[in-house]
C-alpha cells in the first residue's frame, strides 16, 4: 500500500497543543517550534497560532515569543502563516464571550493593538473581534488598512453593527 500523498493542511486557529497555550506567560520559542512539529505528524505544514483574550502583559509576552520562535527556528518560519489574535476586544457578556475571561475583555483601542503588533514583528494576519462598539468602523478600517483581516466573532450585537463592520472591512 502506497501512503496517501496531499497537500498540507492548513489551521488557522491553533489555541496551543500537548497542554502548552500560546496565551501564557509559560510559552518559550522552544514550545512554539515544538507546537509546529507536532502538528505536522497530523499533517497540518502551515497554522496560525491562536493568542486568547488575555492581560497585554500575557499577549505582548505571546506575541514576542512567536516572533522570536519565526527568526530562531526555520520550521517555525515555514509553518507559521501568521498570527490569529482572538480577543480580547470581545463582548464580555455571558454567552457570546465564550470561555474568554470576563476580566480581560474589553472595547478596540488602536495603540493597544499596534503595540501588540509590533511585539509580533507584524505577524498578526487575523484577528477575531466583537463589532457592537461604537468604535468598531473605524478600528477596524485602520486594522484591515494594516493588511489583518477582521472576523467577527464573540458578539451579542445586531444587523446594524455587523453591516457597519462589514462596511468597514470586516471579512464577516
Amino acid at each position: 500500500h502506497w501512503p496517501w500523498i496531499g497537500p498540507g493542511l492548513i489551521d488557522i486557529q491553533v489555541n496551543g497543543y500537548g497542554g502548552q497555550e500560546f496565551s501564557s506567560t509559560t510559552l518559550t520559542p522552544e514550545k512554539v517550534a515544538a507546537i509546529g512539529n507536532h502538528l505536522e505528524a497530523f499533517g497540518v505544514t502551515r497554522y496560525c497560532p491562536t493568542v486568547t483574550t488575555q492581560h497585554f502583559d500575557a499577549l505582548a509576552h505571546a506575541m514576542r515569543t512567536i516572533a522570536t520562535a519565526c527568526e530562531a527556528f526555520a520550521t517555525a518560519r515555514r509553518q507559521i502563516a501568521g498570527v490569529h489574535l482572538e480577543g480580547p476586544y470581545l463582548c464580555a457578556e455571558d454567552g457570546p464571550r465564550g470561555a474568554h475571561p470576563r476580566e480581560h475583555c474589553r472595547r478596540p483601542d488602536w495603540d493597544e493593538f499596534q503595540r501588540l503588533q509590533d511585539a509580533s514583528g507584524g505577524r498578526i494576519r487575523l484577528l477575531t473581534m466583537s463589532v457592537e462598539f461604537d468604535e468598531s468602523p473605524a478600528f477596524i478600517a485602520k486594522v484591515v488598512a494594516g493588511g489583518v483581516i477582521v472576523a467577527i466573532g464573540h458578539t451579542s450585537t445586531d444587523s446594524e453593527h455587523i453591516r457597519r463592520a462589514v462596511d468597514a472591512g470586516a471579512a464577516g
